[in-house]
């Protein structure tokens, strides 16, 4: 049985409908976390709902779009509401632009929906995160412009993520009297839907980031999860204002020898 290291607190996971939010959500409630799952996608948001509590867990959801900045703050009022508060924010979600947007369009949407919404979710959160007397928020950058340019992720995704890092540590600094934590994560290439891997075929890019990883293999949303378990309960209770890197090593031991080259 887990250790209900979260037990009686409320978390917010914002994007939780797939990949690492619904991993994240699932887990914080199996460790006792009663958990609103934010997502545009009703009909998979509500699926993880209905897995948790069936799975003796308590979860709501509530559809929002974060690159709707006063929707991002209703949805912050209506997790305390419905909760009775909160302990725990982890800012996940971000929007895929459109096919037929142009380049402003698109970088719009990642910046609104990949750093803005952090920002607008984060400060909404404060008073609630600081009456709890364990306020935890955990925001998910990644290496690609957080530690390193990767080919197949744009301008305007490394940019989004790359701002992660200076607004955690600035949220850090200024939450900590407080006693609210900021931490960031900045996963490597993980097998999620993101990745838009279909069928049973490795695309390319997943085998040469395979190939280039020092473990070898791509990580799991369920690996990413447990650093979120970690930074949320009080077993970070010293951690605060860092950005913590989950790829196997690849940004920092790049394993360039193995690349096929033409």
């Amino acid at each position: 049985m887990p250790d209900l290291i979260l037990a009686g607190r409320p978390a917010l996971v914002t994007g939780g409908a797939s990949g690492l939010g619904r991993a994240a959500a699932v887990l914080l409630a199996a460790h006792g976390a009663e958990v609103m799952v934010g997502d545009i996608d009703v009909a998979a948001g509500e699926a993880v709902v209905a897995e948790i509590n069936a799975a003796g867990g308590k979860a709501h959801f509530r559809r929002s779009d974060v690159t709707d900045r006063a929707d991002v703050r209703r949805m912050v009022a209506d997790a305390g509401d419905t909760m009775g508060g909160l302990s725990i924010l982890m800012n996940n979600a971000m929007s895929n632009p459109r096919d037929d947007y142009g380049v402003d369009e698109r970088w719009d949407t990642m910046i609104e929906s990949g750093l803005s919404a952090y920002w607008a979710a984060a400060t909404a959160a404060e008073p609630l995160l600081i009456r709890s007397g364990h306020g935890s928020i955990v925001q998910i950058a990644s290496i690609a412009g957080a530690r390193m340019g990767i080919e197949f992720a744009s301008e305007a995704y490394c940019a989004a993520k790359a701002g992660i890092l200076g607004l955690t540590r600035k949220l850090a600094k200024r939450l900590g009297p407080q006693g609210v934590r900021v931490n960031c994560i900045a996963p490597g290439v993980i097998k999620t839907p993101r990745l838009r891997w279909s069928g049973s075929d490795e695309p390319e890019f997943a085998r040469r980031a395979r190939k280039v990883t020092p473990l070898q293999r791509l990580g799991r949303a369920e690996e990413v999860a447990e650093l979120v378990l970690f930074l949320a309960s009080d077993r970070a209770s010293f951690i605060t204002g860092q950005d913590i890197a989950i790829d196997g090593g690849l940004s920092i031991a790049t394993m360039f020898e193995s690349v096929d080259l033409p």
